[in-house]
């Protein structure tokens, strides 16, 4: 029974959530194949129904430590930004998808994305606006998977000062390790770590998803020189390692993202 208590906004709600993510139930249950204003009592009870079943999967996601994204078969748009969102993809990033036409960036990616070789890293280097950040959310955006049922803990995006932090880092490391792609973004702008304890377990991460054959995208604003200065020759010598593979060190000038110079 449908409670009466806010029935227009759990409608709406549910409607929402169904038309983002297209979730495909069976003819009978599914709401959207035939809505008419005769039965409009019925297709709230579908919606519903779609819309409990919806908050159940995430109380018992939630209950495991799980993180939700909402992924369902044939996911629209809509979706796929849900599903970044859930991931840690920042707001403004995700306004900058809508609309986005093909720059050099943007398909050099996309070229990385496609390389058959796993474990190799992409490195995007430039300042602030040359849409660094916006191409690595592409390469995510791409790759949320058509499958319909739910994703957990495969992608993730990190800002490079969290990955920075030694509790934060120890807590997420295994997740890092296994997430099929990873981004950290805006490496370089963490606080100096004079120890050199950071650089080492750069080192690390690096080296175990390389070795596990998981892709991963890091944007900077340091150049090459700077960041092998920074990080240390072995940590640089593995971002180049890719290059013959699409991934490396890729610095993009200051219009933004339509010039592209790679460095090996």
């Amino acid at each position: 029974m449908i409670p009466s208590k806010n029935k227009s906004d759990i409608t709406e709600e549910a409607r929402s959530l169904a038309m983002e993510t297209k979730q495909q139930d069976s003819e009978e249950e599914n709401p959207f194949l035939d809505y008419r204003e005769d039965t409009a009592d019925e297709w709230m009870r579908a919606v519903y129904r779609m819309y409990t079943r919806q908050k159940q999967r995430e109380a018992a996601d939630a209950a495991e430590g799980r993180e939700f994204c909402p992924v369902e078969e044939g996911i629209s748009a809509g979706g796929r930004i849900a599903c970044l969102k859930s991931w840690g993809v920042p707001e403004r990033i995700l306004k900058n998808l809508e609309g986005l036409n093909e720059t050099k960036a943007v398909k050099y990616v996309r070229e990385f994305n496609l390389s058959p070789r796993e474990g190799w890293c992409l490195v995007l280097s430039g300042g602030k606006g040359t849409g660094k950040s916006t191409a690595a959310a592409v390469w995510l955006y791409e790759n949320v998977p058509p499958e319909g049922a739910p994703t957990y803990q495969t992608r993730y995006w990190w800002n490079g000062t969290k990955v920075a932090r030694t509790n934060g880092y120890a807590k997420d490391y295994e997740r890092m390790i296994q997430s099929k792609l990873m981004v950290i973004d805006d490496l370089g702008v963490e606080y100096q770590d004079k120890n050199g304890n950071f650089q080492q377990r750069l080192d690390e991460l690096i080296d175990e998803r390389y070795s596990n054959f998981k892709k991963t995208i890091i944007t900077t604003n340091l150049n090459a020189e700077a960041f092998k200065d920074r990080y240390g020759e072995r940590v640089a010598d593995r971002m180049r390692e890719g290059f013959a593979w699409g991934g490396g060190f890729m610095e993009l000038s200051d219009d933004s993202m339509r010039k592209v110079r790679k460095v090996r």
